[in-house]
């Protein structure tokens, strides 16, 4: 083996066992919460949190809930291997999504910014994913969120690089976990769109979001009305609420997000105006339409909703910071 190629294989493993400890470590920031308790139940959140996987098991849960299951399943068919406490599992089942999602964030981002800039990129994931859920206390139900956009980010990246079947295969198995899957269905609608991959993409992306989606509603079946947040929408969205106080609460919740976001958020935006890359004008696209399918986005205690825009803004912002290095007038 030459020098060099076992400098960078030296090089990956360093870089994969800082991965995989910042994202236990991240993940660990929310475990010890099992030993706290929740304030509005009045529960040690380790109880809460057994709670929810044994109704969810049972088939109990309030809808929506119900259907976002597959977190619950893994730690359950872990204990059936190994029989031990849910937690144990389930801690290791979201080190192991988190590590993987950032690595997906890393390639992505290396596609538009250089090396070191790509693993900034990952850092600062791992950092904001901790922040995103630090209002929470630790709970199985929140694997759902972590698997959700690791089925995202895979999507994303098998589809900027025309993978689409890898994309529809994300997308099958994000659907058990959260709706969120089926924003891979949307960025594939726009490159079809927009001319860049067959239509056979986004059909086949929208069917394997379907399929477990109708198994699910077929198990637990529920009325349309429990089907999406559609209270949240209206609560949350200026104006569609006639009633001071709604409308009162959903501009300074918005207003939040934009005050806590406001650098990154900006340097995005000059990076994605400057960027001339086509794929990432349909993933703004789709996450435009996030933003309006589920704006619990602007709810700031729940920043966990936040972390799928981190595969365009965190990488873009970068970009940005970058661009404006090389401008600047060597000495």
């Amino acid at each position: 083996m030459t020098e060099p190629k076992a400098g960078r294989r030296k090089l990956t493993a360093i870089l994969l066992a800082g991965l995989l400890l910042f994202s236990g470590w991240s993940v660990y920031t929310r475990y010890v919460d099992l030993h706290h308790f929740d304030l509005v139940t009045r529960m040690p959140f380790r109880d809460l949190s057994m709670m929810q996987y044994n109704e969810t098991l049972a088939g109990t849960r309030p809808f929506p809930y119900q259907w976002r299951v597959l977190g619950f399943w893994i730690a359950r068919a872990g204990t059936m291997i190994a029989p031990v406490d849910p937690h144990a599992i389930d801690i290791a089942v979201k080190t192991l999504a988190l590590a993987a999602s950032t690595a997906l964030l890393y390639m992505f981002a290396a596609t538009i910014v250089s090396q070191l800039g790509a693993v900034l990129a990952a850092v600062a994931y791992l950092f904001i994913t901790a922040a995103a859920f630090s209002a929470e206390g630790y709970a199985i139900y929140f694997t759902n969120d972590y698997l959700a956009i690791l089925s995202f980010f895979a999507g994303v990246v098998a589809l900027q690089r025309k993978h689409w079947w890898l994309a529809a295969l994300a997308a099958f198995g994000g659907a058990w976990a959260k709706e969120t899957a089926m924003l891979i269905a949307f960025v594939a609608g726009f490159e079809a769109i927009r001319g860049r991959i067959t239509w056979a993409a986004p059909i086949a992306c929208g069917v394997a979001f379907a399929i477990p989606t109708l198994i699910l509603r077929t198990i637990y079946p529920a009325p349309i009305s429990e089907w999406a947040w559609w209270d949240t929408f209206r609560m949350n969205v200026p104006f569609l609420v006639w009633d001071p106080i709604v409308i009162s609460k959903s501009l300074r919740d918005n207003l939040k997000v934009l005050l806590f976001f406001n650098v990154m958020l900006y340097l995005a935006w000059r990076g994605w105006r400057r960027a001339n890359d086509a794929f990432m004008v349909s993933l703004a696209l789709t996450l435009a339409c996030y933003v309006v399918l589920a704006w619990m986005v602007v709810y700031i205690r729940e920043l966990r909703h936040l972390l799928p825009f981190m595969i365009l803004v965190i990488p873009l912002a970068i970009a940005e910071l970058e661009a404006n290095l090389r401008a600047e007038p060597s000495c």
